[in-house]
């Protein structure tokens, strides 16, 4: 869905390049052609109208999907191999949906090409509450580092109250939802400091101590399970 939102947004910005290109170039020169660099953007344009249209629809769809699934089986959405892909693939269009890529994206006829962004991102909303009793989903997404703000989510409950986009009792839920996500966030972040610093002959690299010369080396045997390690003195 990422990559299907993604290439939707850019192939909609390109759309309104060319539209505003249309726009200022002459429609004829006076013969029944019409110039042939105006031609070219004209074929341009439609090209990418038939893409823009194909990967929103594509992303709108998905979304659906995910909607429908993950209400009627969650579980199935929190397994290990799953559920942080999940989490990053929504936190991250959350972020483009409320961003300034989307806010700032004016195109002529945005339903022409299926393009709403306050119904996907309400619809994305319907994930996350789908999810939120499921403790696995709520930790994925206190750790996507890359996406996950809380900012974001707040911008999201601002948006979801302007435009009456869900009830109120969703909203609340939704930040409900945000409050649990900020506590497993801290809880996190908590547990690591308590950890300290891992040695560094757990994380496999081989060292080189300046005072007295000493290396250690590494070496992971693989399935036996078994770590063997190597000290030398120069």
């Amino acid at each position: 869905m990422t990559y299907l939102l993604d290439e939707g947004l850019s192939k909609l910005i390109d759309i309104n390049r060319l539209q505003k290109e249309l726009e200022s170039s002459p429609v004829s020169d006076g013969s029944a052609q019409p110039p042939p660099d105006r031609r070219e953007r004209e074929q341009n344009l439609a090209s990418t109208e038939r893409q823009a249209t194909s990967y929103i629809s594509l992303a709108n769809e998905t979304v659906s999907l995910l909607n429908k699934f993950t209400a009627f089986v969650p579980d199935a959405f929190v397994y290990p191999e799953v559920v942080d892909r999940l989490a990053r693939m929504l936190n991250f269009n959350q972020v483009v949906l409320t961003g300034d890529k989307c806010k700032n994206l004016i195109v002529k006829d945005r339903a022409k090409y299926r393009f709403n962004p306050k119904e996907l991102l309400s619809v994305i909303v319907d994930i996350y509450l789908n999810l939120r009793t499921k403790q696995a989903f709520v930790i994925a997404c206190a750790r996507d580092g890359r996406s996950y703000r809380k900012e974001v989510f707040m911008t999201t409950c601002t948006i979801l109250r302007k435009y009456n986009l869900k009830p109120v009792s969703d909203v609340e839920a939704f930040e409900k939802f945000v409050g649990a996500v900020e506590e497993a966030k801290l809880q996190d972040e908590e547990g690591e400091e308590a950890l300290g610093d891992i040695p560094d002959h757990f994380l496999g690299i081989n060292l080189r101590n300046g005072t007295n010369n000493r290396s250690v080396d590494v070496y992971d045997y693989g399935e036996s399970g078994y770590f063997a390690y190597f000290e030398d003195f120069d």
